[in-house]
């Protein structure tokens, strides 16, 4: 890896540190959100879940391997600092640039969107070696792995895998349980908490996709204008509701293993429910039932 600091200019380095936030949380827990509401639901409906499994999936797979990242002296990357690192191989950044970017490059017609999102793929992913993070096998790990993940994805789309076609949506919840507990069984160390989090989150947003679709059916306004201010809205009701579940949960002294199942139960059920519900009261939203 001592290649990378060859590559290393003032202007590559600015440019790659800020890329790579794109594929932190705190960019990914705003931004598939903001999808969700903004976008047309029948075509993007389907990508919140996805990135929230494939980031199990990745979690997983670090857990499983532990491979350690390369020698911390290479490391200029500013966001990582501050957080607790995880393991090195497959990469995350790389994995859900795949999942998101490649699942926008497929759905949008586009061309200047393709061509975004094709860029920050592949810029995100390289941003992971040039700033010393990951070597070049983590990376090709995650790509491998988010492609996998991207074709699954689209063989369900087109109803290529049978049984999982089947699976209507109210059974969909039992079939998540059941996962949860099978990975709670098989997860390779005794830190959970990630997969508590992110497991709980896909239980919630199934269980207000259930509820919307056989209840409401909220659809977006066809107003660009009205469906940005409504995006912008939901968004900023997450940040509150996420900080109010936070100080409510801290008021009461609950155990950190409670606070992850309660607060990340809620923040699914509002991404695909609440929020949309409260768009509709305040008339950016409208139902078909």
């Amino acid at each position: 890896m001592d290649w990378v600091i060859v590559l290393r200019s003032p202007l590559l380095t600015n440019f790659f540190q800020y890329i790579t936030w794109l594929g932190y949380s705190d960019f990914l827990f705003l931004f598939i959100p903001f999808c969700y509401w903004f976008c047309d639901r029948k075509v993007y409906g389907v990508l919140p879940q996805f990135v929230f499994i494939s980031a199990l999936i990745n979690s997983f797979a670090k857990s499983f391997f532990e491979d350690p990242r390369p020698d911390n002296a290479l490391n200029i990357d500013p966001w990582l600092d501050t957080i607790n690192p995880s393991f090195g191989f497959p990469s995350g950044h790389a994995q859900l640039a795949v999942v998101i970017w490649g699942f926008i490059f497929l759905k949008s017609n586009n061309i200047s969107i393709k061509t975004i999102a094709m860029f920050l793929l592949v810029s995100i992913s390289l941003s992971r070696i040039y700033l010393g993070v990951h070597d070049v096998t983590d990376v090709i790990g995650g790509l491998i792995l988010g492609g996998i993940s991207l074709i699954f994805l689209e063989l369900i789309l087109k109803g290529k895998i049978y049984f999982l076609n089947k699976v209507e949506l109210k059974y969909q919840g039992i079939l998540y349980l059941s996962l949860l507990m099978i990975f709670l069984i098989i997860w390779p160390n005794e830190d959970t908490s990630v997969l508590i989090g992110l497991g709980l989150l896909i239980i919630g947003f199934w269980l207000g996709q259930y509820i919307d679709q056989n209840y409401f059916e909220f659809s977006n306004s066809f107003n660009f204008l009205f469906k940005f201010s409504s995006s912008i809205i939901a968004l900023i009701g997450f940040i509150a509701f996420d900080q109010m579940t936070e100080k409510f949960l801290t008021f009461f002294s609950t155990s950190h293993l409670i606070e992850i199942i309660i607060s990340s139960f809620i923040l699914g059920i509002y991404i695909s429910f609440i929020s949309l519900f409260i768009l509709k009261y305040l008339k950016l939203q409208k139902t078909n039932n």
